[in-house]
């Protein structure tokens, strides 16, 4: 019975064996990831770049983002299907994050000083020396 043990063992690798590399010449690789353009991907990447240098609050920024998210819409159809949804979500996020802006507000050196000579000043120290109005 031993022989019989033993033969049916080596049959059996050989099975397995004939199993797993029979298969190897006919598989095909995965294809890679498709590619965006690189004048589109350039481009993008530069307004992006530049959206993110600035000073988040400021309109600059808004308007920066306003302008990327334009400019996304308008490649998004050189873009392959793959990247369209995840790419436009990023530039919806980024313009909504940057759509507030605080305007600049007045300096007090911006504002305008009372004129002289008409007879503010005089009415000023009048009242101080003398205790009452004119």
């Amino acid at each position: 019975m031993r022989w019989r043990t033993g033969l049916l063992t080596a049959s059996s690798a050989l099975v397995l064996a004939g199993c797993g590399g029979g298969n190897e010449g006919t598989t095909r690789p995965p294809s890679p990831p498709p590619k965006i353009p690189a004048g589109v991907a350039a481009q993008l990447a530069a307004q992006a770049d530049s959206v993110a240098a600035l000073e988040p609050g400021t309109c600059a920024a808004r308007d920066a983002a306003a302008r990327f998210r334009a400019e996304v819409i308008a490649s998004v159809a050189r873009v392959p299907a793959r990247y369209r949804e995840p790419l436009m979500s990023a530039a919806n996020l980024l313009a909504e994050r940057l759509a507030a802006c605080a305007e600049p507000t007045a300096k007090p050196a911006d504002r305008q000083q009372k004129p002289k000579g008409h007879g503010y000043e005089k009415k000023k120290h009048e009242k101080k020396k003398h205790g009452k109005k004119r």
